[in-house]
């Protein structure tokens, strides 16, 4: 186990030194001059020139990139090209805390939705809740995830009264479904399922009058720092993009859960335990949901590295200072220093993800702690 913990580990060295070359050789195709921004476009040539002698740029693209790896060894990411000079680590270390809380939020959120509905879509496979709950994921992985964006901004900021009447809406028939199916299978139901039941359309209920009474208003666009307003104005300035993202998200996973729930539902050793006489959760949460995560952990994994530097479109829309805008402007503006240095720590972050979901293989699954590598 310990060697192949080395091994995944091992994959990744490779992997960043491939990333970080191949941004080099292709920020080079870019069209633009840093010259041009840093003298002005009034500039002659001979000032154009002293520019990017001044600046590196006269060297080839290989001679900086050792350069700046020599650099990166001894901790320093460099310094930016265009004024105002910062330094590339505060700079990196000011936006990616902001990608992270939105990717770790959004991802989690994806997962709370993802796990509960797939496991009863496969249960309930081919009846109501699974066909609304397919059509619904559908709909979700349909809706590009700007559209979507706009259209929360749209119901959350300017329609309030619709989200309030919607909630109570959706709360009063979920809760009314379950008490009118309770009470249908009293032949089936033993009195403590009958209670459980009501006891969910009850909580149902109290969620959505608390929803309706301490919903706060949500910010159109802007991000608070932790330690600038405090915990919870932070959640609230987030709470729409890590909304749009975790909704957008959950689909796929409650699509991917489901398929293989259904599949694991109807292996020999969970007929058994229905056999035995086991008790309903017991079949769900013991025996059949850890065997079925193995495809939802490696697409979870995938979606947390997508979202670390893939959000470009969402960050705009709420003006998020994350990752994604600083590669954006960095390409725009041919800072190499920046670029190199942002798409090496997305991609560090990224195949660092994914070795852990290879890690967790070998505690969802005892047996391929002795495979070979």
């Amino acid at each position: 186990m310990t060697r192949r913990i080395v091994a995944v580990i091992g994959r990744v060295i490779p992997v960043l030194i491939l990333v970080s070359s191949s941004t080099a050789f292709l920020i080079e195709l870019v069209p633009g001059d840093p010259a041009v921004t840093v003298v002005g476009a009034e500039g002659t040539p001979e000032q154009y020139a002293a520019a990017r002698e001044a600046l590196g740029l006269d060297r080839p693209w290989y001679v900086r990139y050792f350069d700046w790896v020599g650099g990166l060894l001894h901790g320093d990411l460099g310094r930016t090209l265009v004024p105002p000079v910062q330094d590339v680590a505060s700079l990196i270390a000011a936006r990616l805390p902001v990608t992270l809380e939105i990717a770790v939020l959004s991802v989690g959120l994806a997962l709370a939705i993802a796990i509960p509905a797939g496991t009863w879509s496969a249960y309930r496979y081919g009846r109501t809740f699974d066909r609304l709950t397919s059509a619904m994921s559908f709909g979700l992985i349909s809706i590009p995830s700007f559209l979507l964006a706009l259209i929360v901004i749209y119901l959350v900021v300017f329609r309030p009264e619709t989200v309030t009447a919607s909630i109570i809406a959706i709360a009063t028939t979920a809760a009314t479904i379950l008490i009118l199916a309770a009470a249908r299978s009293r032949s089936t139901k033993t009195a403590r399922e009958r209670r459980h039941v009501t006891f969910a359309a009850i909580g149902i209920l109290a969620i959505g009058i608390l929803l309706v009474f301490f919903l706060p208003d949500f910010p159109r666009q802007g991000f608070v720092r932790i330690g600038d307003g405090g915990l919870a104005e932070n959640l609230r300035t987030v709470a729409l993009p890590v909304l749009v993202l975790g909704l957008a998200e959950s689909a796929q996973l409650t699509r991917v859960l489901r398929s293989d729930m259904v599949t694991t539902l109807n292996d020999d050793f969970v007929l058994a335990a229905r056999a035995q006489g086991m008790p309903r959760r017991h079949i769900l949460i013991k025996e059949a949901l850890r065997p079925s995560t193995f495809s939802l952990v490696t697409v979870a994994g995938i979606s947390f590295g997508r979202l670390l530097g893939g959000t470009v479109i969402v960050e705009t829309i709420f003006r998020l200072p994350g990752m994604g805008t600083l590669i954006v402007e960095s390409v725009s503006k041919k800072e190499f220093m920046v670029l190199q240095a942002a798409v090496l720590t997305v991609a560090a972050l990224y195949v660092l993800v994914n070795a852990l979901v290879d890690i967790s293989y070998l505690y969802l699954d005892p047996r391929t702690r002795h495979d070979r590598l």
